[in-house]
């Protein structure tokens, strides 16, 4: 006997369970569209069913692995099914957010049987009906993170996946599905618990002339030999199924934000301090009375925590790459040993104190690889990361971040992650549970300190791990334009407040003469990093650098001390401003009100909206890049159609606020000038009468 169950999401679209007792379950509808062969569950194995199970005992999917309990309830269902030796039992439970139109998958495989058992692969499996679809995906490198592009299903497999351990390196852990010519459209998004995969396979049944897509997520299938002990079990990466309004990513944006914030980091921190960090300055290279002028001026301008990047470690000879492990202090160089009298000066300038690490990748000579090599295994370059499986190792690498924070006192830890781990038979799922329970442990036994996420830049910036972490950096790259894209890639996946971001300048003096000018009126020159260093620098405008990085967690790197005096006055303008709006920040969803375009497009317009996720304040933040008009209608979204809002310019305190209604503003919009290129304009949006 066969029966439905329906769940309605409007306006996302109906999700169907097609269900045979004792049999199969399979999906009819997923967010409206067709799924398998709808009503029928009769096609081949391949296309059918929701789960995929390849053993050492055999392969299962549609009848060959029967249901064996099904439980439906007003916002979710369960499934449960079992081998046909009883060996293996699968578990998946799904719960939909009816209101955001996102479901939850979580699915378990447990052994029941006397013995072992070796998996090759557990995937949740989604099966789409026959037709044509298009996948929108991302790739993923250092400086170049999140740039996502289009490509059509034809028959064979897309395969998307990480790299070496860091979870968004090679790829995103993202999706989005439609159907060609249809407005709607699926996204996928897998929470990673190590080393992931998603095959999008464009399949061909019988004379049929087109393909059934099946999606297929979980834990990377490649090398996996995960061993599943006699009455064992594993949890498998979490999956946010969402609806994605006109088959547009940007769209289905700020319902993700909405969701995660209240489901995911409820429980995290209100917003982050002003940070300002040493390593755009000099890099690893700290000389402490240059250190103490930037402690000056980043009081100066309003910073709340300084934070000592790499360089200050390490008693044996070579660059600061290779001391990773040894978190003694220089005795020959930079603190000479005395950094904790450093850490006093600057609380006694009234900033915490912040320090750089990174805990999981150890260089040979490191003493605790001396004293325990069996602690550690090989990753890539020659470094080794600690095998957390075991407590002693996972008790030292505890133990050594508890000892920095204890010792000095932090107020902020940047915790970065700079090598690949590699493959393991596990697909690093045991060593991630681990991490994040440490990481976890940390932040429990230090809930002042800020603990910031880091994997040279944004290389291990996914869901899961952004959710044990305070916040995550964007990426190693600083340049203004770059962060704006970078930004909005990672907008489909994160909540803006979440991530952590650097205006980086310094002055060039009046050595650049403008077109037009003479060398004395020659205005000095501001300069930002192209990419992730100087060697290459772009000249800037303050306000919009600084504009560029405040969708976030803000923060100032660079040559603070040798900027002129107007232009820390304008970091102070900026940081002031931050700090009046960073709650409101870390808790807002982002409306991406212009089309996502890759890092390297400089051309046009970005406007970023961020909205309070049940009310109607909004920050829309606009940015003028080159080869643009310099006018631009802007129409805002989430906004009360018969609610009046008052805009008032950040550039213009004193000016009477503009008032218009919700619905013009939405349908109409906001006309935009900026009078020249790579400029910047942020405005408060209130509804009238707010104080």
């Amino acid at each position: 006997m066969t029966h439905v169950i329906t769940f309605h999401s409007a306006p996302a679209g109906a999700t169907a369970f097609g269900v045979a007792e004792g049999r199969s379950a399979w999906l009819q509808r997923l967010f409206g569209l067709s799924c398998g062969d709808a009503e029928e569950d009769r096609a081949p194995a391949r296309v059918r069913g929701l789960v995929r199970l390849d053993t050492d005992r055999g392969r299962f999917e549609g009848e060959s692995l029967p249901l064996t309990a099904c439980e439906a309830t007003p916002d979710g269902v369960s499934f449960t099914w079992t081998t046909p030796d009883a060996a293996l039992r699968l578990e998946s439970r799904w719960q939909l957010c009816g209101q955001d139109g996102i479901w939850r998958r979580r699915d378990a495989l447990r052994n029941d049987s006397a013995g072992p058992i070796t998996v090759f692969a557990c995937l949740a499996r989604f099966p789409f009906a026959a037709g044509r679809y298009e996948l929108y995906s991302q790739g993923s490198g250092w400086c170049n993170e999140n740039q996502g592009v289009w490509q059509p299903l034809h028959h064979g497999a897309v395969v998307l996946g990480n790299v070496g351990g860091r979870t968004t390196q090679g790829g995103t852990p993202y999706l989005c599905l439609r159907a060609e010519g249809d407005d709607r459209a699926v996204a996928f998004h897998l929470l990673p618990r190590g080393n992931w995969t998603i095959r999008v396979v464009g399949e061909s049944v019988g004379t049929r002339p087109l393909l059934f897509a099946v999606v297929e997520l979980g834990l990377a299938t490649g090398s996996l030999r995960l061993e599943l002990p006699a009455g064992g079990r594993l949890a498998l990466p979490e999956i946010l199924i969402q609806a994605v309004p006109g088959g547009i990513p940007e769209l289905g944006a700020p319902a993700l934000h909405r969701h995660v914030l209240e489901h995911d980091f409820a429980g995290a921190k209100p917003h982050a301090p002003v940070v300002y960090n040493t390593w755009f300055d000099t890099f690893e290279h700290l000389d402490v009375a240059r250190l103490r002028r930037q402690l000056a001026a980043a009081a100066e301008v309003g910073c709340e925590v300084f934070t000592v990047d790499a360089g200050w470690y390490g008693a044996g000879e070579g660059p600061w790459h290779r001391q990773v492990g040894d978190w003694r202090e220089k005795r020959g160089a930079a603190f000479d040993g005395r950094m904790a009298d450093f850490a006093d000066e600057v609380r006694a300038a009234g900033l915490g104190f912040g320090l750089w690490m990174e805990p999981e990748r150890n260089h040979p000579s490191a003493p605790a690889v001396q004293a325990h090599p069996e602690w550690f295994r090989p990753g890539s370059d020659g470094f080794l990361y600690p095998d957390l499986t075991q407590e002693a190792a996972r008790d030292y690498i505890l133990g050594e971040m508890s000892r920095l924070v204890e010792t000095y006192r932090l107020a902020w830890m940047k915790v970065d992650f700079n090598f690949e781990l590699g493959e393991d038979p596990a697909a690093l799922s045991a060593y991630y549970e681990r991490w994040y329970a440490l990481l976890d442990t940390l932040r429990g036994r230090f809930p002042a300190t800020f603990f910031e996420g880091c994997a040279s830049g944004g290389m291990r910036s996914d869901l899961n791990t952004l959710a044990h972490f305070d916040g995550h950096f964007l990426s190693d790259t600083v340049e203004p334009v770059d962060v704006l894209r970078i930004t909005q890639g990672a907008l489909l996946r994160l909540p803006p407040g979440r991530m952590t971001k650097w205006a980086c300048l310094r002055s060039a003096g009046r050595s650049v003469v403008p077109y037009g000018a003479t060398p004395d009126d020659a205005a000095e020159t501001i300069l930002a990093p192209w990419n992730a260093g100087w060697t290459t620098s772009v000249s800037v405008d303050v306000d919009y650098a600084a504009r560029a990085a405040m969708v976030g967690m803000f923060g100032l790197s660079g040559d603070l001390a040798g900027l002129p005096v107007w232009a820390r006055e304008r970091l102070c303008h900026h940081v002031a401003f931050f700090k009046r709006w960073r709650g409101f920040i870390a808790g807002a969803i982002a409306h991406l009100l212009t089309p996502i375009r890759p890092r390297p497009d400089r051309q046009g317009w970005v406007a970023l909206q961020l909205q309070a996720p049940r009310g109607d304040r909004s920050l829309l933040f606009v940015y003028r890049l080159d080869g643009a008009d310099g006018r631009l209608r802007i129409r805002l979204r989430g906004l009360a159609d018969d609610q009046r809002y008052m805009l008032a310019d950040n550039d213009q305190p004193a000016a009477a606020p503009c008032i218009l209604t919700g619905r013009k503003l939405m349908a109409d919009g906001l006309v935009v000038a900026l009078d020249a290129t790579f400029r910047a304009k942020v405005f408060v949006v209130e509804p009238e009468g707010t104080p």
